[in-house]
């Protein structure tokens, strides 16, 4: 009783090649859309920021009187 050695069974080179290539394919469409979620979708505001009340002046006091109060009375004098 001779046996022959089992010879293994691989598939095809050509499937292989398909097989190799779709999968490269999905990992490169995950990576896209990895990027577009963290550094695309992830910093968009919701609305337009308004810049001219980010760089508008606090409106004044209505009263005659300036309110002073959030400024220091008299700057300290630095001696050398």
């Amino acid at each position: 009783m001779q046996h022959a050695p089992m010879q293994p069974t691989l598939p095809k080179p050509s499937l292989l090649r398909w097989e190799i290539g779709i999968a490269m394919l999905i990992k490169i469409l995950l990576l896209i859309g990895l990027w577009f979620l963290i550094f695309r979708w992830l910093d968009k505001p919701t609305a337009k920021p308004d810049i001219a009340g980010h760089f508008a002046l606090p409106a004044a006091p209505q009263s005659g009187n300036p309110d002073f109060s959030s400024q220091a009375s008299q700057e300290p004098s630095h001696v050398r």
